[in-house]
């Protein structure tokens, strides 16, 4: 099935679907239907809201209905330009869901549910971890980066001063 939001030399549209980032070059060809502001401008349906409203956190069927493909949407997601506004989107999604798993689990507890009420007095809703974890592979890198740049530093100054180091 074509899409309606692919070029002539049918690739995806990114940027020439919203009215922020179109060049009048691109809407000469194709005129953009989406904005980025937080909700709905005339002439214009704020995709941010309709991500926000679909409340779809594996953001499959946002992808299909909005854009009639995955493919598309993870063309979208992945173009470097987005990253700011679909991660503050999937955070606000998450912020919103949370809340709204807390007010069922309030319920519950005020209904007399005994591990609803205990879920609440232990904080358990925070959801903040209580040990950090193994390092990941990038902040590994980092760290022997910036020792081997310290042992090279250190054996420049030792020998400028005339300081022999013991290895």
């Amino acid at each position: 099935m074509p899409s309606k939001y692919k070029d002539a030399q049918g690739r995806f549209l990114t940027k020439a679907l919203f009215k922020e980032t179109t060049t009048l070059e691109m809407r000469a060809k194709f005129s953009p239907e989406f904005t980025l502001k937080e909700d709905d401008i005339p002439g214009y349906k704020s995709m941010r809201s309709i991500y926000i409203k679909m409340e779809d956190p594996t953001e499959y069927a946002f992808a299909i209905e909005v854009l009639g493909s995955w493919e598309h949407w993870l063309k979208l997601v992945n173009s470097g330009w987005f990253k700011e506004h679909i991660d503050a989107w999937r955070s606000e999604l998450d912020f919103k869901l949370k809340s709204r798993g807390y007010k069922q689990m309030n319920k519950l507890a005020e209904d007399g549910n005994k591990d609803a009420a205990r879920w609440l007095a232990e904080g358990k809703y925070n959801n903040k971890p209580t040990k950090r974890g193994r390092p990941s592979k990038e902040e590994v890198q980092g760290e022997l980066k910036t020792q081997a740049k310290y042992k090279t530093d250190v054996a420049a100054d030792a020998e400028r001063l005339g300081i022999k180091l013991v290895k």
